[in-house]
């Protein structure tokens, strides 16, 4: 069981970006405009990449990247954009690869989310950003999603915010969230300077 998300990618590709609330948007917007120059950025479980392809449309100098395991859903990624079929428990990204990562309603799908956090914890590099958008099972809206994705066979893999700020600070992450009925955006960083950040004068 579960949902058919490789049938679904016409349905998404036409209202993905509708499933985030508004308050969302200008959250994202301050998060892209933060990142380094020709960042190097992973819409992880993307699926038809309404993150990625919001990010490009914010900042032209970004390098791109939607990872999903349903080719279906990725065979409707906007034309520009790069696509590789895989899952986020084995991400195929070198160590300190990446700048940042995105996960836009993807945490709950994963198999395994521990095993899904460690390989963006080591796939990012020092000082990279990882911005999720994710519903809390406790509260409002989320309460339904939670119960909704059990009786259809996903893992339903669901996190409160406070919990989730757990797992990734034993991974080395610092951040904060905002929560609205259910639903949060939580924006976190991983430890260490960036580059850029340790050629500056003291």
């Amino acid at each position: 069981m579960g949902i058919p998300f490789g049938r679904l990618g016409p349905v998404f590709a036409r209202f993905g970006h509708r499933t985030y609330p508004r308050w969302a948007w200008p959250l994202f917007e301050q998060e892209v405009r933060g990142w380094p120059p020709a960042a190097r950025v992973l819409d992880l479980g993307g699926g038809t990449g309404v993150l990625a392809a919001r990010a490009r449309a914010i900042r032209s100098d970004l390098e791109l990247v939607v990872l999903d395991p349903a080719a279906g859903m990725l065979r409707h990624v906007p034309p520009g954009l790069r696509t590789v079929t895989g899952r986020a428990e084995a991400l195929p990204f070198a160590p300190d690869h990446l700048n940042a990562v995105l996960l836009g309603e993807a945490l709950h799908h994963f198999q395994d989310a521990g095993a899904a956090l460690a390989e963006i914890a080591r796939v990012l590099r020092p000082g990279g950003k990882l911005w999720i958008y994710e519903f809390d099972p406790t509260r409002g809206i989320g309460r339904w999603v939670y119960w909704g994705e059990r009786l259809l066979g996903e893992p339903a893999a669901f996190f409160t915010p406070q919990a989730l700020q757990g797992r990734l600070a034993a991974l080395g992450f610092t951040g904060d969230f905002v929560e609205r009925d259910g639903r949060y955006v939580l924006s976190a960083r991983l430890a260490g300077e960036t580059p850029r950040e340790a050629a500056r004068p003291a």
